[in-house]
């Protein structure tokens, strides 16, 4: 049917160069009733043709918004939904042009094609209103994430509005931080993060780092930052010489300025001082000593002899105070805390919560509230069923017997977002918190906003 519909289909799209109607067309055939099942905007044309009764039906569009390259494995995917790539471009010349191809170009090396193609397929799929294609596409980016591309798609994503992009992209982050952080390949684009990213990233639980080494990420990340706006304000007789800063760099007395230290200020009130390992390094003592950081206040635990004033360094890690957000999920730390537990106690296993067992239940003093932000978008059948998942995987969770308020609401945040996601309701939609009698000023900060349930977005 496919490749009879090629030859004889009743509808012919043409695809011109720019606006001109003169200038040379490429066209391709199809079903008219198979492109308007799939595509809303190719049915709505179809329906302004209609009243011209003709037996061949022509819609043009212009290259600029439908590429001719992408049209055979369009017009392909319209029939089998399958992404035959044999029929896109087999060079990146025919999209060099793209702002796309230069945002998966990283330190001179050439664009990633399949990439580059997926993205541009993306916006073609969208405006036709394909959804399955924008999907297959999608997932074609994120099986292509890599440390050297991972910043620029990320961008990509949210300017765009691709949250399944973005968010993909910023767990591999959180999971690769390190080594993007600190790579020389993919160190260059770290550094292109903007601060609203950075700040996500240091307020991240699941950020696969330490802290000194989110502290030195910081730090370099702020002295770059600072660099881009020294340069801004360069005269342009002095830009392109040797004394331009670009050149010659930060001097010291910058390194430890007023300006760096107001760039580093968010970034710096997320670092988890307190669970930086070893609690003397030297960089963190640099940090307290440029103003970078300010040291917290001694509290009666840290001090083991008053006389003496030895400080015990454990002593967050052992009596975590209840507005702490405590350490982050490290997995070195974890998998290490697991190995010594055993081996104290070999009979010991890792606690697991079960999804079909019901004889776990929250305590009574935990209550939920639950509000329907949008009461004509969300029906009450939908917000009824959407509460009841919530208040049963609370249940099962067992939140009250989470030592802290914070770790407690980060939970709940979590098991919220999960159920949402699976009943593709938006989270904006509805409002799930402990009762105000529980944790109404209780000081404790808001769980970090791009917190997820492990193992729903494949985070590790």
């Amino acid at each position: 049917m496919q490749k009879l519909d090629l030859k004889n289909g009743d509808l012919v799209i043409q695809v011109v160069e720019g606006k001109s109607p003169n200038s040379d067309t490429f066209s391709i055939r199809c079903s008219s009733l198979v492109a308007a099942a799939r595509s809303p905007i190719i049915r709505s044309l179809l329906l302004r043709k209609s009243v011209q009764k003709e037996k061949e039906k022509t819609i043009v569009f212009s290259d600029l918004i439908f590429p001719k390259v992408f049209a055979p494995l369009f017009v392909l995917f319209l029939y089998t939904d399958r992404l035959d790539w044999s029929l896109a471009p087999k060079s990146d010349d025919s999209i060099s042009s793209l702002s796309l191809a230069k945002a998966i170009t990283t330190n001179g090396k050439s664009p990633d094609l399949q990439l580059a193609r997926a993205l541009k397929i993306i916006e073609i799929a969208r405006f036709f209103e394909v959804e399955k294609l924008v999907q297959a596409c999608e997932d074609v980016v994120i099986r292509n994430l890599s440390p050297d591309n991972v910043v620029q798609i990320l961008q990509w994503g949210r300017t765009n509005n691709s949250k399944y992009i973005s968010t993909h992209a910023f767990r591999f982050i959180e999971r690769e931080f390190s080594r993007i952080a600190t790579s020389s390949s993919s160190s260059p684009n770290f550094l292109e993060l903007s601060s609203q990213e950075m700040e996500e990233l240091t307020k991240s639980q699941f950020c696969q780092c330490t802290e000194l080494e989110m502290l030195n990420a910081c730090c370099r990340w702020g002295e770059f930052a600072l660099l881009r706006k020294l340069e801004e304000r360069e005269p342009n007789l002095v830009a392109d010489t040797c004394h331009s800063i670009s050149r010659r760099g930060l001097k010291k007395s910058e390194k430890s300025g007023e300006e760096l230290k107001e760039i580093l200020k968010p970034l710096a009130e997320n670092i988890r001082k307190d669970y930086a390992l070893p609690p003397f390094h030297q960089d963190l003592t640099d940090a307290y000593n440029k103003g970078i950081l300010e040291q917290s206040p001694m509290g009666q635990d840290l001090v083991v002899c008053a006389s003496t004033s030895e400080i015990n360094p454990d002593a967050h890690w052992l009596k975590p105070e209840q507005s702490s957000a405590g350490p982050r999920y490290y997995r070195s730390y974890h998998t290490t805390l697991i190995k010594h537990r055993t081996l104290k106690d070999p009979s010991w296993t890792p606690p697991t919560t079960s999804s079909e067992s019901e004889d776990v239940f929250v305590a009574p003093e935990i209550h939920l509230e639950f509000q329907n932000i949008y009461p004509d978008i969300l029906e009450d059948s939908l917000f009824i069923e959407a509460r009841n998942r919530i208040e049963k995987r609370a249940k099962l969770a067992n939140l009250a017997n989470f030592g802290r308020v914070f770790h407690r609401k980060m939970a709940l945040e979590m098991i919220t977002r999960q159920t949402l996601i699976e009943m593709n309701i938006a989270e904006e939609c509805i409002s799930c918190r402990f009762s105000s009698e529980n944790l109404e000023n209780s000081g404790i900060p808001t769980p970090p906003p791009d917190v997820v349930l492990p193992g729903s977005c494949d985070i590790f």
